[in-house]
């Protein structure tokens, strides 16, 4: 798998009943759109959550 690094990411609103919107994502130059709705937004947002505010883990360095 390839892992390419964000540039910008935008949210939008399609519609407010139901709540829809869509996430674009830019990695170098490509710009990767997904709908989504409220369910999972406020998935999103618990994962980020917990993204956000994990204790860093130590890493081992060679001596």
């Amino acid at each position: 798998m390839t892992m390419h690094r964000a540039t910008n990411i935008a949210v939008s609103a399609v519609s407010a009943a139901p709540l829809r919107g869509t996430i674009a994502i830019d990695c170098s130059g490509t710009v990767a759109t997904f709908e989504i709705d409220e369910e999972l937004a406020h998935r999103l947002c618990s994962d980020l959550e917990r993204f956000l505010t994990q204790v860093p883990r130590q890493t081992s360095t060679t001596r």
